[in-house]
């Protein structure tokens, strides 16, 4: 059952009632005249061969409000380009799309003269494909809005975009960055880096530096590590994200730097979104959960320093670290009830091992901190909008760059 419940900061859009997509979609097609959509979905080569990514082409594929679909992929190696060329135009329909091959030979080129420019070198990951993804936008001179979501979600349904779109182009609402929450749950809680790593660490920060403008910002996020967000190319453009898994806490932070609170709003995609569960440990082609949360801490971490006193960081983590591990074990009671109230499978110990984990990997933050003198976070990319205005000739590179479908 759907709440009411608003933060006192942040605006919440609920799922109260089942709206009919159909009639959303007539007054999405309207408005997105003045302000076009484009889709933005980070993927890589892999999801071509598993069942989730063909069913949200083929969904997206008949939504009429969204004008172009950027696919910016990477993992690719040789002659699979030529297969994810044909399964994209297979189950896209002809839908206006095109494809950014990131680990390509002529994007790795472009990405050898962004660090000639002074910019990171490439990195592999997820950051990286989406900055790319707005960096051709913004080359192509798109001027409305960027939604994006996951390409691994199971169940999708057109629903989930509509949602993520209504509060950025409903002429009443004005929002210029939603970021969309839904619930991990099958016959268990999923969600762990979420549950186990995120609420209980900001939960430390918060305890050990109070609230803070940054802090209270990501404790008013529902799940601030979804994938799904959306703003107008304005306001993403001037983004500053890293290239792998700490870019959802990036953008939150990069929201809070740039934006009012009146202006962006969380919005409820409505019921269990079935994402594939990616294991603890890595497998072939893809980083398990521990090197995940790795990123994601050490963001979160890097964007609180920033405003905390950067001289005493690694004698605030030395106090937050054992904070988190306090908290962290309510956490787990916490969903260990919840699990109870519904019947849902519970390991406790599998909960606990995650913890422990995650523990370990913000010990490694410490040591860092205490090695370097500060917590960094590699291949942290500048603006995009602000690295085309130095340099005209990228710009004409990277709207070329782009295989049309």
């Amino acid at each position: 059952m759907a709440d009411f419940h608003q933060h006192p900061k942040l605006p919440t859009l609920h799922h109260l009632a089942s709206a009919q997509d159909g009639v959303a979609d007539v007054n999405l097609v309207n408005w997105a005249k003045e302000k076009p959509v484009a889709l933005l979905l980070p993927a890589l080569f892999i999801e071509c061969e598993r069942p989730a990514f063909p069913q949200i082409l083929e969904e997206v594929s008949q939504v009429e409000y969204v004008g172009q679909v950027v696919v910016t992929m990477n993992q690719m190696r040789g002659a699979e380009c030529e297969v994810a060329i044909e399964f994209l135009k297979r189950h896209l329909r002809g839908k206006p799309a095109c494809l950014l091959w990131n680990d390509g030979p002529e994007l790795l080129d472009i990405w050898r003269e962004m660090e000639a420019l002074g910019c990171p070198a490439y990195m592999e990951g997820k950051g990286s494909n989406i900055w790319m993804g707005l960096a051709w936008l913004e080359a192509s001179g798109h001027e409305g809005l960027v939604v994006s979501h996951d390409t691994d979600i199971l169940n999708y349904t057109r629903g989930l975009l509509w949602k993520l779109c209504l509060p950025l182009l409903h002429p009443q609402m004005g929002y210029r960055f939603a970021k969309g929450y839904y619930s991990r749950v099958s016959d268990r809680l999923y969600g762990r880096v979420t549950r186990l790593l995120c609420f209980p660490l900001i939960q430390a920060f918060a305890d050990v530096l109070g609230l803070q403008p940054l802090i209270e910002h990501l404790q008013s996020f529902r799940y601030p590590l979804s994938g799904e967000f959306g703003g107008d190319m304005k306001t993403l453009g001037a983004f500053e994200i890293p290239s792998g898994w700490g870019l959802e806490i990036a953008i939150l932070a990069e929201a809070h730097r740039i934006l009012p609170v009146e202006r962006m709003c969380q919005v409820d995609m409505g019921f269990h979104f079935e994402h594939r569960h990616r294991r603890m440990e890595p497998g072939e082609r893809e980083e398990g959960l521990i090197s995940a949360a790795m990123e994601v801490a050490r963001c979160m971490v890097y964007q609180v320093l920033k405003h905390a006193d950067s001289r005493g960081g690694e004698a605030l983590m030395r106090v937050v670290l054992p904070r988190y591990q306090e908290r962290a074990q309510e956490w787990l009671r916490r969903y260990e009830h919840v699990s109870l109230i519904n019947g849902l499978v519970y390991d406790r110990a599998e909960e606990q091992a995650a913890v422990t984990a995650f523990s370990e990997a913000l010990e490694r933050l410490v040591l860092g901190h205490q090695a370097t003198g500060a917590v960094e976070v590699p291949g942290m990319r500048p603006a995009v909008r602000g690295l085309l205005e130095k340099s005209p000739e990228l710009r004409e590179r990277l709207r070329g760059a782009a295989i049309v479908l």
